[in-house]
């Protein structure tokens, strides 16, 4: 009808990353400052990556581990990710982290999916991580922080123990291969636009808006 004006769908975002991925801290915390202001609905849907499916549990200080996978490139590394995770006041304490396996903390993210906190419960995670010095393998410490999110912590904490959703989550990162995510974060806009790596928040708002335009 003339004069009718067309009603936009949401742009859908698919972002896969993993807990301990610095730059998925730093790029997640690029993406929430785009979205703010981006005057338009998103649908956001987060995958699981590990980075390293072979970190134990429990974990380990991440400076040794660091060290011993990048050896002398490790501190210029970690200090080079300081650097840019305080232009954006997120903290870091790499004296506390301590680097473990991230499976059940993404089946955790996955459970959180069903009461739309599961983008709330990977903020927490990544401060967990990265400034509080818990171990995220922790099946106990994932319970916890899903029960500060407001998830009853006992069905959690059930849900953990048992096989739920260890399929699920095996599936999905055997996906991100599928379709040749290799190293994260990655953004994919509309199922067909890829966006590898923590771009900064006027590039991300940039391309929000040039999805918006088309959908």
């Amino acid at each position: 009808m003339h004069g009718a004006r067309r009603t936009r769908c949401p742009v859908r975002v698919d972002i896969w990353s993993d807990i301990v991925c610095p730059w998925c801290y730093i790029g997640m915390a690029r993406f929430e400052r785009a979205l703010e202001r981006f005057n338009a609905p998103v649908t956001i849907a987060l995958h699981p990556f590990q980075l390293d499916p072979e970190a134990p549990i429990p974990g380990e200080p991440a400076r040794e581990r660091y060290r011993r996978r990048f050896g002398g490139e490790a501190d210029a590394m970690m200090k080079r990710i300081e650097d840019e995770a305080r232009t954006l006041s997120l903290p870091i304490d790499w004296n506390r982290a301590i680097t473990a396996n991230t499976f059940d903390a993404h089946r955790a993210i996955y459970y959180a999916r069903r009461s739309e906190l599961d983008r709330a419960l990977e903020e927490r995670l990544f401060r967990a991580y990265f400034a509080e010095g818990l171990d995220v393998s922790d099946r106990s410490l994932l319970a916890d922080l899903a029960g500060e999110l407001g998830l009853v912590r006992g069905d959690v904490a059930a849900y953990l123990e048992s096989d739920d959703g260890v399929d699920e989550v095996r599936v999905e990162l055997a996906g991100a291969f599928d379709r040749g995510i290799t190293a994260v974060p990655s953004f994919l806009f509309e199922d067909e636009f890829l966006v590898p790596g923590a771009v900064d928040e006027l590039t991300m708002l940039r391309i929000l808006e040039q999805m918006r335009a088309v959908t």
